[in-house]
């Protein structure tokens, strides 16, 4: 028998090939899972987990909002000043809704763009920002007007739905126009016509003059920031949101390009 051949058969040598890991075709050894699969369990487990509790944060928010009765916004018309914005000149409902919801009646509630923003501000600030339709303001004024947190904000989306669909949109913003803070103790916009300016929103008034185009821009302006912007003594900064108002009436057609020209000029007069 050859040397080699007496070597292949000897016991050390089937000795030193058991001893050896075997491997597969691939760079794993047998026996041992892929890193790569288990890694992915994990995430998936992590994910399913993240779903159901966000369900059932939404499921709370949605339970916790079903509270709010619809019912009671009725109750704003119990007020002594309020007028129905059916009563108003379309500049002014046009002042309000330019300047804070320009798509309000195209909406059911909620706009996606606006809402979209406010919340990725509010997770990213850890505070409310801006966005919230004309509906959602009117619930915020009514049922959450001191609690500001991410929680209210989808509480605030869930009862404006139930708004949307209970009253129609003129009956919203006469909810809206007669519960928000003019600044000076004023909470109506008859009443905030009255103290600032000694005119009316009603047209069927007769015993006062007609709020203008001019003081309809002032007013919608003025409630971002009631209690800075004064009337009495304009900003650089109150004017200049003041004419922005007035560029976005004009744009989306609630007042003539005469009309525009005119509130200008007197804004000048301020």
């Amino acid at each position: 028998m050859k040397r080699s051949q007496r070597m292949n058969n000897s016991p050390e040598r089937h000795s030193h090939y058991r001893n050896e890991p075997h491997y597969n075709t691939y760079y794993q050894p047998v026996g041992k899972p892929p890193k790569k699969k288990k890694s992915k369990r994990i995430f998936l487990r992590i994910f399913i987990i993240f779903i159901i509790i966000f369900a059932l944060f939404i499921g709370l928010m949605y339970f916790l909002s079903s509270r709010a009765n619809v019912d009671d916004l009725k109750t704003i018309e119990n007020k002594s000043n309020y007028v129905s914005s059916d009563n108003m000149p379309d500049y002014v409902k046009g002042a309000f809704i330019s300047m804070e919801d320009e798509r309000y009646y195209k909406h059911h509630g909620f706009d996606v763009k606006g809402t979209t923003r406010a919340l990725f501000s509010t997770i990213g600030d850890r505070d409310v920002q801006g966005g919230s339709t004309i509906t959602q303001q009117t619930v915020k004024n009514y049922y959450y007007d001191n609690e500001r947190s991410f929680t209210r904000k989808l509480k605030e989306l869930f009862v404006a739905h139930k708004v949307e669909q209970q009253y129609s949109k003129n009956e919203i913003l006469s909810f809206y126009l007669n519960n928000i803070y003019y600044g000076s103790d004023q909470y109506t916009i008859e009443g905030a016509a009255n103290y600032y300016f000694g005119t009316t929103v009603d047209k069927n008034n007769s015993n006062m003059p007609q709020i203008t185009v001019l003081q309809s821009a002032i007013l919608a302006s003025k409630v971002n920031a009631p209690s800075v912007y004064d009337i009495s003594n304009m900003s650089d900064n109150f004017k200049n949101r003041i004419k922005t108002n007035l560029e976005k009436m004009k744009q989306q057609a609630y007042i003539s390009d005469s009309q525009y020209q005119e509130a200008l000029s007197q804004l000048n007069n301020y």
